[in-house]
């Protein structure tokens, strides 16, 4: 058994006990029902990560954060909720807060699991911690035009240009429409292979490769006919597994931000109240991450910072859950 300690605050007794039945095989864990127990506990106790619900009797969820961030830093929190978490991503985006867990009508365990694991081991990157031991994943060398993805896993390909992308991005979307995944994926193809081909690459001193920036209108403007730089390569994966369309795409950069994250997302989730719009409707970029969260079940960002990105899409094959969760992890 690991010696990390996790606390779970819950106020319904079945969830709690459920977290608690999936968690106590690895690790040492405590539970609370209410902010007051969960604070008694942190005062008393060393804890490493703390899990809790947003809406408790007493104070909530969010108050509890606070009181961490504030008395305790060196814990780490996550949050979980029935409710619509989009409700809270302005909260998050002041707060620092990087993962909400939605309980559907039950909780996703498996998700609170690898969660778990990759912020108390800071071992955030790879689509196979979501999959079972048989999962299998083939890495393409470049030359090929496309290949079909294994059975129950996934197949990576290099990109190296703007031609390369449009002819992958096509493939790719028909062949998992063909296998029943909504015409929609197409549209998180684009998005993600987008924001790895031009806005990833920074040059030694940060500034973008492939864009021009204009800081003072929040305005990015793409080159076109793009052509890679030999080390600028990025990398699509895409495959089909347990219950589940994939699509990850990872670039060598690491320049994407949490907060940058979350900005875009308040933008779009948040309605501008003198017009009754979200404020990034005008806005020249960040629609496409809110578009590919809504379209898919799970968008999980995850970013070593000045080094790499990976970001995973999954789409249910059986239905669409509603709520999405929250899914930023950096190290």
């Amino acid at each position: 058994m690991s010696n990390h300690r996790i606390l779970v605050v819950e106020d319904i007794h079945s969830i709690r006990e459920a977290v608690k039945d999936i968690l106590v095989r690895d690790y040492e864990v405590f539970d609370a029902e209410n902010y007051d127990e969960a604070v008694k506990i942190l005062s008393k106790e060393h804890v490493d990560l703390v899990i809790t619900d947003i809406r408790m009797p007493g104070k909530s969820g969010l108050d509890l954060i606070k009181t961490i961030q504030k008395e305790y830093p060196s814990v780490q929190y996550s949050l979980m909720t029935a409710y619509n978490i989009n409700d809270y991503i302005n909260f998050a985006y002041q707060h620092d807060i990087w993962n909400i867990i939605p309980k559907y009508s039950f909780l996703d365990i498996n998700l609170i699991t690898v969660m778990v694991k990759k912020l108390l081991y800071k071992d955030i990157f790879g689509v196979e911690k979501y999959f079972g031991p048989d999962f299998k994943i083939l890495e393409g060398d470049g030359e090929e035009e496309f290949l079909v993805p294994p059975e129950n896993g996934m197949v990576f390909r290099k990109i190296s240009s703007d031609k390369d992308r449009n002819y992958i991005c096509n493939r790719v979307g028909k062949f998992l429409i063909e296998k029943g995944a909504p015409n929609a994926v197409q549209q998180i193809l684009e998005e993600l292979t987008s924001n790895a081909m031009i806005r990833a690459p920074r040059d030694s001193k940060g500034n973008s490769k492939y864009q021009y920036e204009l800081p003072s209108r929040d305005l990015l403007v793409p080159l076109e006919h793009i052509q890679l730089a030999e080390t600028d390569y990025f990398e699509i994966g895409y495959g089909i597994a347990e219950n589940s369309y994939i699509v990850v795409v990872r670039d060598h950069f690491g320049s994407l931000n949490k907060k940058e994250i979350l900005k875009r997302l308040d933008r779009h989730i948040t309605v501008d109240s003198p017009t009754g719009l979200p404020a990034g409707l005008a806005d020249s970029h960040g629609r496409g991450l809110y578009i590919c969260r809504e379209i898919s079940d799970q968008l999980i960002f995850n970013i070593e910072k000045d080094t790499r990105t990976e970001i995973i899409a999954l789409l249910d094959k059986q239905t669409n859950k509603g709520y999405k969760s929250l899914s930023i992890y950096e190290v």
